[in-house]
């Protein structure tokens, strides 16, 4: 059974949308990040994972589907985004999360334009890829992963390719 609930089965295109959110989910209550926060706090990462793929899916309404459509990611809110980030980034000293990973995306060359080398080469240096993708059970939930492998959000191979949140979430510039 697969770690992640949150699946990002995107068309190329979708990465190529330049476009900001302009409509945004419900805003997120900070009570709604305490579970997170409290598996953050002791360094529960699977669950960790798991549970901002709840999270993410209760904010876009989607959790009876368990899975994203493209109109959802594009209505995520920044905010609640950041707040996940937030967390991530403090319970594991910079470590992890969404703005961390953004950091290693855009040095790699990354931007909201979809790009397969780009997102293999970040994916291989994030340790979601090691030659071939790695299922969620291979994966390393500790201190000692590579930076920038956790939160997943739900990245997922389908054909060969990988598809995920990441292109998106930078357009909140987090």
């Amino acid at each position: 059974m697969p770690i992640n609930i949150l699946y990002g089965f995107f068309p190329k295109s979708f990465f190529n949308s330049t476009s900001l959110p302009t409509t945004q989910t419900k805003p997120s209550s900070p009570s709604q990040y305490t579970k997170l926060e409290t598996l953050l706090q002791s360094q529960n990462f699977k669950e960790a994972d798991q549970e901002t793929d709840r999270i993410v899916l209760a904010l876009a309404q989607r959790q009876t589907e368990g899975y994203l459509r493209l109109e959802d990611t594009k209505n995520l809110s920044c905010q609640a985004l950041q707040a996940i980030d937030h967390l991530w980034s403090k319970y594991s000293q910079g470590k992890f999360g969404i703005s961390t990973q953004q950091q290693i995306y855009q040095s790699l060359g990354g931007t909201t334009q979809y790009n397969g080398t780009i997102w293999n080469s970040f994916s291989e240096k994030v340790g979601w890829r090691k030659g071939t993708w790695l299922s969620s059970n291979q994966l390393d939930f500790s201190l000692s992963a590579p930076k920038g492998q956790l939160p997943t959000l739900g990245v997922a191979e389908l054909y060969g390719e990988s598809f995920g949140l990441l292109p998106p979430v930078l357009k909140c510039r987090i």
